[in-house]
């Protein structure tokens, strides 16, 4: 028989053995589960089908806050922080595609549509992908529709209802540089304890928070016992007392008195107290003040520690603050006698010029 290569005709416009016509219009394509090319999966395949094409929002009416859980926070219109929380609260934008188990959308790009600012409507074009069958790549857009509900934030009802507080501490140092007070303001002011705050106000001896709510306040009584010497005094007031409801509004308060003692204060202990303590007098310098004060009795340096409790069980108060001090320089040092070995003579002081001294 003649060769095999002389009597094979080569077929015109074969294809190659790795494409196959799709199932719906002809085209040849890879082969894939379903068949069909991009074309035709595009137009049979809603990537969008999960997507919540209508949300709403809650805006402040009078502010123009948003309501991101759980607080109100002021966002420019068409700004990224709104597009992100548009995006959060959107369901189906990740997730799986509906009809393809095991395929999963994913967010491509998100950007503001223009609409009238008075329509209280927000639109948002969101682009979306997905990886379907044999690697291909498909991406789909849709339009999703914010509605702004109207309300009230929780600052703009307080000033409605004039109701801007409902919890005080009142933070007193009775004395006349408190300084003790002075640091305890800074420590507040770093802690961010003073933004729940809803007014400050300084009046004479000390400073009054006001709070919304009474964790808040209890927060920045716990903070201040914890830095210095408290004694505190907590009271109700009623407001407003419904009987039918079962119902009352009462403004707590919290009265923190601060020990009157700052460091480098020369006070004058109860004999009690400094028998207690075991110091030669009871009058000392105060070299520390915090949850504890330090107390040194200047003469002889004997130092002991002075807890809140036996403060507050007998309170004393500075007789010099550190403003009445005078400094003074030491020339010179005169060591006085040993009196029993200089014949019984009472030594004099250092360079006092008595009697007795060396």
């Amino acid at each position: 028989p003649p060769p095999p290569h002389s009597l094979a005709p080569k077929m015109e416009g074969a294809r190659p053995l790795s494409e196959i016509p799709c199932c719906t219009c002809g085209q040849l394509v890879q082969p894939n589960d379903r068949g069909q090319c991009l074309d035709c999966i595009r137009a049979e395949v809603d990537l969008t089908a999960g997507i919540s094409k209508s949300v709403a929002l809650d805006r402040c009416s009078v502010c123009g806050a948003f309501h991101r859980n759980p607080q109100w926070v002021d966002m420019p219109l068409e700004s990224p922080q709104l597009l992100s929380l548009c995006l959060k609260r959107t369901k189906g934008i990740s997730g799986l595609v509906e009809g393809m188990e095991d395929t999963k959308v994913k967010l491509a790009d998100a950007a503001f549509v223009w609409t009238e600012p008075h329509s209280k409507r927000l639109k948002v074009k969101v682009t979306v992908r997905a990886d379907v069958m044999g690697g291909m790549t498909l991406e789909q857009q849709c339009v999703v529709e914010y509605v702004l509900r109207g309300g009230q934030c929780t600052a703009c009802e307080r000033a409605a209802s004039q109701t801007t507080w409902r919890a005080c501490v009142q933070l007193r140092q009775k004395v006349a540089t408190a300084r003790v007070l002075h640091y305890l303001e800074q420590l507040i002011l770093a802690s961010g304890l003073a933004t729940s705050a809803t007014e400050i106000k300084a009046v004479k001896g000390g400073i009054d928070f006001f709070f919304y709510s009474r964790q808040a306040a209890e927060k920045l009584v716990t903070f201040v016992n914890q830095y210095a010497m408290t004694r505190v005094k907590a009271s109700k007031t009623l407001v407003t007392h419904n009987e039918k409801a079962g119902t009352a509004n009462i403004r707590l308060t919290w009265a923190v008195e601060v020990a009157p003692v700052c460091k480098d204060d020369l006070v004058l202990l109860p004999r009690a107290t400094a028998s207690a303590l075991g110091l030669p007098s009871p009058l000392v310098v105060a070299a520390k003040v915090g949850r504890t004060t330090t107390l040194v009795h200047p003469q002889s340096a004997i130092s002991a520690t002075l807890t809140e409790a036996a403060y507050w069980k007998e309170p004393f108060k500075a007789i010099q603050s550190r403003r009445s001090a005078k400094r003074f320089e030491v020339l010179d040092v005169e060591l006085a006698a040993d009196p029993v070995r200089s014949g019984g003579h009472k030594a004099g002081a250092a360079g006092g010029g008595g009697k007795g001294a060396a």
